[in-house]
């Protein structure tokens, strides 16, 4: 474990002092990924099939918000569909345009999470963006969980009606058209189905994780998991598709442990030496838990002082004022902590009485 642990804190500092160079680079990989995937479900237009175009705007992607990698990809999917599907366009303006106003005013720091989950649909693992959403995140990114399963199933949706909207000449044919695709839209129960667990599990997760309970956040995880696995199992048998259940039962339990992954290097916490803290001021009486985060330092250096008299002592008595030394220094840090903890606290309720009178 101690290793582990290890190998997390320089991991850590890599890309604590490197996070300026890094960031970019996985924004980029990102944008390749997200362009190159565009590319090979809804190709149409050759000119932005071509590797140089791919890169340049995956570079553009590096050094933007993640809101205008989400409307950069919606705009070149849009003309893809232009196209070969000139009047199928015009109708997924409009859709488009609803789902990114919706993502743009609520969440637009998720938009890795509206471009994420159609790509991870692709990969049977779809169910850890709403695991990890409620675990760092609040039930407000059911909006962009919702908005990237509609775009995974909207992109099947236009593979399909590409063939119908090539034989539309007729004016008076492209209502139907129109009326079709919405309602190839609107009454795909796979996808308001979808939509709905992914809301529910992120409920959940936020839930437990706010429990005042030890090992809170891998509760939370466990919690997530089996809900995807009991919804979808539900969603899966009601619309007769039992061939998907293997898949996602074996895509969720990915799911979690990629969760566990993620949170570890997000927080680990040390329930083994818990605190519960009890002071007071002038207007509060004080109950605290203190949970101490797991740090490890990058090298850990004993240092052993030898003291000449000592060494002319037997071992037996050299032992005791060791041991007594270490355990006084590891009172006065506790009580160190304790206090500093107690200044915090009381810092912490001031601003937040000086905020409320205000």
């Amino acid at each position: 474990m101690m290793q582990i642990l290890e190998l997390r804190a320089r991991i850590r500092a890599i890309y604590q002092k490197y996070q300026m160079f890094i960031d970019p680079v996985v924004k980029f990989i990102v944008g390749l990924i997200v362009f190159t995937v565009i590319n090979s479900a809804i190709g149409y237009d050759p000119r932005f099939n071509k590797i140089t175009v791919v890169l340049l705007l995956s570079l553009l992607s590096a050094f933007t918000p993640s809101s205008i990698l989400v409307l950069m990809a919606m705009v070149i999917s849009l003309v893809h569909v232009y196209s070969v599907a000139k009047l199928l366009s015009i109708l997924l303006v409009f859709v488009f345009l609803i789902l990114y106003l919706f993502f743009v005013r609520f969440t637009p720091k998720f938009g890795y999470v509206v471009l994420g989950i159609p790509i991870l649909y692709a990969l049977h693992i779809p169910y850890v963006f709403p695991i990890v959403l409620g675990l760092i995140a609040t039930p407000m990114t059911i909006l962009p969980a919702g908005c990237g399963v509609a775009i995974y199933y909207i992109i099947h949706i236009i593979q399909n009606e590409i063939a119908v909207t090539e034989s539309v000449t007729k004016v008076e044919d492209v209502l139907p058209l129109y009326m079709n695709v919405i309602d190839a839209i609107v009454k795909n129960k796979e996808m308001i189905f979808g939509i709905i667990v992914f809301a529910i599990v992120i409920v959940v997760v936020y839930i437990v994780r706010r429990l005042k309970i030890e090992y809170a956040y891998e509760i939370a995880i466990g919690a997530g998991t089996i809900t995807t696995i009991i919804a979808f199992l539900i969603v899966d048998l009601k619309l007769n598709i039992p061939k998907q259940i293997g898949a996602m039962i074996l895509g969720a339990l990915i799911s979690a442990v990629i969760a566990v992954i993620i949170q570890f290097f997000r927080r680990v916490l040390d329930y083994t030496a818990v605190e519960n803290v009890q002071f007071e001021d002038d207007d509060y009486y004080y109950y605290v838990k203190a949970v101490p985060k797991m740090n490890v330092s990058m090298t850990n250096v004993k240092v052993k002082r030898i003291n000449a008299q000592k060494i002319n002592s037997s071992s037996h008595e050299d032992e005791e004022p060791d041991e007594e030394d270490e355990e006084d220094d590891f009172t006065d840090a506790r009580e160190l902590d304790r206090r500093i903890l107690e200044q915090r606290t009381r810092e912490a309720m001031t601003s937040d009485r000086t905020r409320r009178n205000d």
